[in-house]
């Protein structure tokens, strides 16, 4: 009896440092911390937790450092490394300000090039697959779960609901959901719908695809569809449109040939005609949409009014000395920006960010000192009575990089996001059969990585933070890299690919299939 309990005991504590020796296992319970963002309710837990997976991360970066040797297998490691050491240097020179905060972001900096981008390092792609499979599915899952909340919580409290003290809902004419930032609750919903195609895509190449999963993947992106119109998202919008244009671009010139300069000509007016068509019919649908809720709002409930109060988490504040745009004259509720100012206070964001480079051009200040430098020389903070963050974003990924790392860090930075796109691009091209067999995730990864670089240029993303937003977007960089390793060492121009990929049963059975056919030609030849 008291064997087989301990032999029970010790299996349990095998199946937990397995467990917490699995970065997947990390991977996945990190990303669902991030997606909930519990720092707006708890800041206390949400730092423990926080601690916690630090602490965790570690573990498995040493791990992965002198045991299973995966981060020398990294690409473009040596630029990581250089990218790394100068922005410690930016951290020391500023190190009198708010050191263990620039430390910490330092160190999620490099848990999100080892971890998470790394994953590419993986032995086996079929394994990086079945992971994002499942990462996907669960985030997929809980995006529905919120959406699909914050619509029925919209249809019975078309006014809006306060809940702990946050507006949930609507807030100034844009949906949010359970959310209380309408961008945020946007680029969720983004991400749900690149989520869905990726995996209706990798589950028709492996045969794991039904008839409910379809439907069900169906349903989610139109759902999300809707709700990114209710969000009136100009940032999640674009990054849709250039998504699509991406792929229409793709699909003009993967078998292109430079031969003929009409054919040129043709093909550039057919994807630029292409761009506009699908411009104009997001915006149309948008419109259109936005115009007839607000309609039904209005029937309903005629007494619905703007709401006027700021909000310092959302984006539609002033951040200068020009005032906003008025409300509306009919004083109804209307779907859409109440702030009419196209940029939301972007444009003085960006000129502030200039003034702090100017100062710092070339080792920047470090990320977590932009509050304090931004008090001391960009003449004060407005709207701190409303309890928001002060300069921590200049919603510019670029910008951001700059002024925390200089032009050093942004010139390291461009290198390295050059070489991976080339990577990714060269692979794209020079594998369209092998692509092809696998869905073309390999595009689809790319469209997406076009589209969040522009989407970055509008929001608080790209690198600097710590957040659901840029660990989704390099995770997704790190899953494209899989696919090119795998096509690298199956050989660039042979009809049969000459090795699989560290031992990958799948491209094994590939491999020997092609085999057997050739292998029975010669047979036939030799017989005649």
């Amino acid at each position: 009896m008291l064997l087989s309990e301990t032999i029970k005991k010790g299996s349990v504590k095998d199946k937990i440092a397995g467990l917490l020796d699995d970065p997947a296992v990390f991977r996945l319970i990190t990303m669902i911390v991030l997606y909930c963002d519990i720092r707006y309710l708890s800041a206390p837990v949400y730092y423990t937790v926080m601690i916690i997976l630090s602490v965790w991360a570690g573990f498995l970066m040493v791990r992965q450092l002198y045991v299973k040797k995966r981060i020398m297998r990294v690409k473009f490691r040596r630029i990581i490394f250089v990218f790394l050491f100068f922005a410690a240097l930016s951290v020391i020179l500023h190190s009198e300000m708010n050191l263990p905060q620039n430390l910490f972001t330092l160190y999620w900096i490099a848990v999100c090039f080892f971890l998470f981008y790394g994953i590419h390092s993986e032995k086996s792609n079929t394994r990086v697959k079945r992971e994002m499979k499942r990462l996907f599915d669960v985030l997929t899952a809980m995006t529905d779960l919120t959406m699909l909340i914050g619509l029925i919580l919209f249809v019975i409290f078309p006014k809006g609901l306060s809940v702990m003290g946050y507006e949930v809902c609507i807030i100034e004419g844009r949906f949010v959901g359970i959310i209380p930032n309408a961008n945020v609750t946007a680029f969720y919903s983004v991400m749900c719908i690149v989520m869905c195609t990726l995996l209706l895509r990798m589950r028709r190449a492996d045969g794991t695809i039904t008839k409910k999963l379809r439907i069900y993947y169906i349903i989610s992106i139109v759902m999300n569809s809707f709700v990114l119109v209710l969000t009136d998202s100009n940032a999640s919008l674009v990054f849709i449109m250039v998504y699509l244009s991406f792929l229409f671009f793709y699909e003009l010139f993967k078998e292109f040939s430079a031969q003929k300069l009409h054919t040129l000509v043709f093909r550039v007016a057919a994807t630029a005609l292409s761009c506009v068509m699908v411009t104009a019919t997001v915006m149309f649908v948008r419109v259109n949409v936005q115009s007839g809720i607000a309609q039904m709002m209005v029937n309903r409930e005629s007494d619905i009014v703007v709401s006027t109060k700021l909000d310092a988490n959302n984006d539609n504040i002033k951040l200068d000395k020009t005032e906003l745009s008025s409300k509306p004259s009919n004083a109804q509720k209307v779907i859409g920006h109440q702030n009419t100012n196209i940029d939301s206070g972007r444009f003085v964001l960006w000129r502030q960010s200039l003034g702090l480079i100017e100062l710092y051009p070339l080792f920047g200040i470090g990320k977590d000192n932009i509050p304090d430098y931004g008090v001391q020389y960009l003449g004060g903070i407005r709207y701190t009575n409303l309890g928001g963050y002060k300069y921590v974003d200049f919603h510019n990924g670029l910008l951001t990089i700059t002024v925390s790392f200089g032009i050093v860090g942004l010139s390291l930075f461009l290198v390295l996001s050059l070489t991976i796109a080339k990577a990714i691009l060269k692979s794209m091209f020079r594998h369209k059969l092998r692509s092809r067999r696998d869905g073309n995730v390999l595009v689809l990864i790319a469209a997406f990585a076009a589209a969040y670089c522009v989407y970055s240029m509008f929001e608080a993303a790209l690198f600097t933070d710590y957040t659901y937003r840029v660990m989704i977007f390099w995770l997704i960089i790190g899953f494209g890299l899989s696919y090119v390793m795998k096509y690298h060492q199956q050989g660039m121009h042979s009809f049969i690919d000459t090795e699989p990929l560290n031992d990958d049963s799948s491209e094994l059975r590939y491999i020997t299939g092609k085999f057997n056919v050739l292998k029975k030609l010669f047979t036939k030849k030799k017989e005649e």
